[in-house]
């Protein structure tokens, strides 16, 4: 804990009180507004507060772990080539450049839930998780990914995606191209329509899930019905003659008396004429 106060207490020295909270043990690390900071190849292990930015932060090539939640409320945050790890909600009311860089969700800091909120392009992202996190997307939020996706839960604590808004969506975006890990997740008002499929193949064989209103995610919405197809009942050719076994019986008992008619005709016809003696 002291080190974490103290490498606190040197980044605030080294951005000149620029990039620190109001004091030393606050929650939070904050780029206020006009502040301009730039990591460089360093590292910023937070120890579970909140990143705040204000004003301009750069991430380069270093890298900002244990974080807890991520605000960008009025500034920018820069990627750059680094990494960017944090374990509680991602919020985006400001401006992200991802460039090259890496932002992951992951356990830690006693956080099970986490979210995502504003419009946020990434170039590569994870959320991963072994006990089963909660991770809500925004409903009116668009998040989409660059080159790389990974969500990865277990078979048993499957990692549980769900919209702010249940029965409306919210939206993900995988670039063409990008490459993707999808296994133990349970997924519910996420649409990918815009993009490609995430998870191309049968549920079952990411240990995953959908609960419904889930547009091109795995081989097919479960939920979204199959249109119906209305079966063709093929045409029997004309019959040549009609079988004698398919008619009425009425209609055999009439044609057995005009055959018993024209019989009896014909004879009277046929019969020869007795000559008068």
């Amino acid at each position: 804990m002291r080190h974490i106060r103290l490498q606190r207490l040197f980044y605030c020295l080294l951005a000149g009180a620029l990039l620190c909270s109001t004091h030393l043990f606050a929650q939070t690390i904050s780029v206020r507004a006009g502040a301009d900071f730039s990591l460089g190849a360093g590292s910023i292990t937070a120890g579970c507060i909140d990143l705040i930015v204000q004003g301009e932060f750069s991430v380069n090539s270093g890298s900002v772990s244990g974080l807890r939640n991520v605000t960008i409320s009025s500034g920018t945050l820069s990627g750059g080539s680094g990494n960017i790890s944090l374990s509680g909600n991602w919020a985006n009311q400001g401006g992200f450049d991802s460039q090259t860089g890496s932002v992951v969700i992951s356990d830690g800091c006693g956080v099970s839930r986490s979210s995502l909120d504003g419009n946020s392009m990434f170039y590569k992202f994870a959320v991963t998780t072994n006990s089963g996190k909660f991770l809500q997307h925004s409903a009116e939020s668009v998040s989409s990914f660059e080159t790389e996706l990974r969500l990865e839960g277990t078979a048993s604590d499957p990692l549980k995606i769900r919209s702010s808004i249940p029965g409306t969506a919210g939206e993900f975006v995988l670039s063409t191209g990008a490459s993707q890990r999808i296994f133990g997740v349970d997924v519910a008002d996420i649409n990918a329509s815009r993009g490609e499929t995430i998870a191309p193949a049968a549920a079952a064989q990411f240990k995953s899930s959908s609960a419904g209103n889930t547009p091109n995610w795995f081989a097919a919405d479960p939920n979204t019905p199959a249109t119906p197809v209305t079966p063709v009942t093929p045409v029997a050719p004309p019959p040549t003659s009609i079988p004698v076994d398919t008619l009425p019986t009425s209609m055999l008992a009439i044609l057995a008396l005009l055959l018993l008619m024209l019989g009896s005709k014909v004879g009277t016809l046929t019969q020869p004429r007795l000559s008068e003696k």
